[in-house]
């Protein structure tokens, strides 16, 4: 994944929500749910995918064909990106950056790794349909999308920066 492909997931995602923020009052109530959760899905797919395709190309960049095949179809098959799956996921590639998220969010942002684990949630309930309402705000999702891009960004730098 170069780095441009990044810029642009984040850039489209960022659009997504300036329109719904900028149009608020122009949509109605139901409808808005409906936008919110929506983006709330594309955020959570984008980072299920970029998080992909960033171990994919340091395998491509990093290891033979031998490796790089076996680990390419262990990372499609990664889905529900929480916070415990990614370090998990990060884990298989370097334990130590592993253990320095785990500090991170410990001593500096433990909401980062909450937004990340409702993000998730609220996608796997809007999918799944377990609720018959889903309460995803344009609040929650700018929080939900800051933890996306800053947790993809300390991710693209340490295996592609």
């Amino acid at each position: 994944m170069k780095r441009q492909e990044l810029d642009a997931e984040f850039k489209r995602l960022e659009h997504q929500i300036k329109e719904i923020r900028e149009n608020t009052e122009n949509i109605p109530g139901g409808l808005l749910s409906l936008c919110c959760q929506t983006v709330c899905v594309s955020i959570c797919g984008s980072l299920e995918y970029c998080l992909k395709n960033i171990l994919i190309e340091y395998t491509k960049r990093n290891s033979r064909v031998k490796i790089h095949r076996p680990i390419n179809r262990l990372c499609q098959n990664y889905q529900n990106p929480k916070p415990n799956t990614i370090l998990d996921l990060l884990e298989l590639f370097d334990s130590e950056f592993k253990f320095k998220l785990i500090e991170y969010w410990k001593s500096n942002d433990e909401i980062e790794k909450k937004h990340l684990e409702y993000l998730v949630d609220d996608r796997h309930t809007i999918a799944h349909r377990r609720t018959l309402h889903v309460n995803v705000t344009l609040v929650k999702l700018e929080n939900y999308f800051k933890a996306y891009k800053r947790l993809l960004e300390r991710i693209y730098e340490r295996f592609l920066g």
